[in-house]
């Protein structure tokens, strides 16, 4: 027999030796671990398996039953099946939460006007001067506010102000105009609020807390995530970037995010359909500090899953490499959760998979008890990727690349599933506070889950787009505000309204009558107000009480 036979023959005797002691091992190791798990807790499960040593594992490994995931997927109190929009609205914005937004808006605005007026700082044309005689906010106003945001995300331009300027007749969007008042709208978006800011500890304090003025929605979308959907098995962990670049503790800097600079959210998702189920904003190392022993992503991961309730269930979690380690998914087993994620060289990792250089297409497995370690190369030109699995086995497809890649391929992009989804319909504008920037992000997300539950809620054949769906709701809510207004629900403060002083002005000169004046025709005046200095008719003041000067 020639020598290249003889040493091929030897090398398949020497693989096939170690496949057989390969599987005698694992055998042991798992006849070990049901022994213990009938006798003693789960925690000793996976001390034997952490004192079984690691193993090569060749292909086709036999495949193991996988427990069964308790929870039944899909929707849970939902309103009758193929239901309008707006009916998905409002099960994320609930009448609490808008009439929260209502109150401390209103709270705020005279918290403001009192401070300017103790200052004596409130400009004789300042917005907040309306407040006192165009009346507090209301209910349907903050759903208009709403309607006129998402519109914004919808219909974009540079600044506020274009949306109701009329000095370009191509450019016009009277919608806008409909809705509201351009100094009515910048109003409330001033004022927006959700806490009071008397009861907030401030910056100096020991309870400071940089995420307290959007607290109350965050601590609300968690809530209404998690009532209307059992998420499916497969969930994926990662990092979400808020695009600002304020002056603020929390902001962070992440160069692979197209913002780079922004507040960064935890989240959790359904890795099929980007359903957030729960998000925790990171207020830095100084406000979420790391447990000792305990590195940031196996702390976050725990953190993400007891908030929303799904340890214990069998539930298969994907994350990448800043999250993964070989101790997170030993301590997620024994929690009853699985894992499958990349895992960076530099963490401990077995020498087999750690100094792993397999050719393309190729790769290398290895094994203790539940886990499973691969290293594999897709092409020639790529470098290794290096997985950690406690759910899948060492097998391959029929592209010869690892079951526990091609999974994680196709379920690990579920928050960038969401960040894209969300981004195509959100004005990302620039606000001068970082919390209302956050806030209105959140509500664009709010509004994306909502879309999600319609279509698990709704035939097919009778599903509209995401677009549709945002236009339905914006009309409903605007409706809603007009038909609000015009039976008079914003009503003016007319004893607030201050006392109107005339004074005619010398000689011949006039001014602009600020009051019957329109953007098409101009009235002049002869008289002017002594508060503010702007024109005014005499005759018209006095023949209508109602009529009110901007100062």
């Amino acid at each position: 027999m020639p020598k290249a036979d003889i040493s091929a023959f030897i090398d398949s005797l020497c693989s096939a030796k170690n496949r057989f002691f390969g599987f005698v091992i694992f055998g042991s190791v798992v006849n070990g671990i049901t022994k213990a798990m009938t006798s003693q807790s789960i925690d000793g499960v996976f001390m034997m398996a952490a004192e079984a040593p690691w193993f090569r594992v060749y292909i086709p490994e036999p495949i193991q039953q996988h427990n069964v995931h308790g929870d039944v997927p899909g929707v849970k109190n939902m309103p009758p099946r193929n239901s309008l929009p707006i009916a998905y609205f409002y099960l994320m914005f609930s009448i609490n939460i808008l009439k929260k937004i209502t109150r401390e808006t209103n709270r705020y605005a005279k918290q403001l006007l009192t401070r300017k007026r103790r200052n004596n700082t409130l400009h004789a044309s300042s917005r907040l001067r309306m407040f006192e005689w165009n009346g507090k906010f209301t209910v349907t106003e903050i759903k208009g506010f709403l309607a006129t945001i998402f519109n914004m995300g919808l219909i974009r331009k540079p600044s506020i102000k274009d949306y109701w300027s009329k000095k370009f007749k191509s450019q016009k969007t009277p919608w806008f105009s409909g809705m509201f008042s351009r100094n009515r709208f910048q109003l409330l978006l001033r004022c927006l609020h959700l806490v009071n800011n008397k009861n907030t500890p401030q910056r100096n304090s020991e309870f400071y807390d940089p995420s307290a003025w959007f607290k109350p929605i965050v601590e609300h979308a968690n809530m209404v995530f998690k009532r209307y959907l059992t998420p499916k098995r497969e969930l994926s962990i990662d990092e979400s970037l808020i695009g600002t670049k304020a002056r603020t503790i929390m902001t962070q800097y992440i160069p692979s995010k197209s913002s780079k600079f922004g507040i960064k959210l935890w989240m959790l998702v359904e890795a099929s359909t980007g359903y957030i189920i729960h998000f925790l904003p990171y207020r830095g190392k100084r406000y979420d500090p790391i447990p000792n022993n305990e590195t940031q992503g196996c702390h976050v991961v725990f953190k993400l899953l007891r908030s929303a309730g799904l340890l214990g269930k069998w539930f298969h979690v994907f994350c990448d490499n800043f999250f993964t380690s070989i101790s997170l998914a030993s301590r997620l087993y024994t929690e009853n959760t699985y894992l499958t994620g990349t895992i960076r060289k530099n963490r401990h990792l077995p020498r087999l998979i750690k100094e792993a250089n397999p050719n393309a297409n190729q790769s290398v497995f290895a094994r203790r008890g539940p886990l499973l370690c691969c290293a594999f190369r897709e092409r020639p030109n790529r470098k290794v990727v290096r997985f950690v699995s406690t759910y899948h086995n060492g097998i391959h497809n029929q592209n010869e690349k690892p079951s526990l890649a091609i999974s994680y391929n196709q379920y690990m992009g579920g928050v960038d599933l969401n960040d894209m989804m969300c981004g195509i319909y959100e004005d990302k504008r620039k606000t001068k506070t970082m919390w209302k920037r956050v806030a209105i992000n959140i509500f664009h997300r709010m509004l994306l889950n909502a879309y999600i539950l319609y279509k698990y809620n709704t035939d097919e054949n009778q599903q509209i787009s995401r677009y549709e769906f945002i236009v339905c709701i914006i009309e409903s809510l605007a409706t809603e505000h007009r038909q609000h207004r015009d039976r008079g629900g914003v009503e003016r403060n007319v004893d607030a309204m201050p006392h109107v002083t005339l004074q005619r002005l010398p000689g011949k000169r006039e001014k602009n009558c600020v009051v019957c004046s329109t953007a098409i025709s101009r009235k002049r005046s002869k008289t002017v107000c002594l508060r503010c200095g702007k024109g005014a008719s005499y005759v018209l003041l006095k023949n209508d009480k109602n009529v009110v000067l901007a100062c």
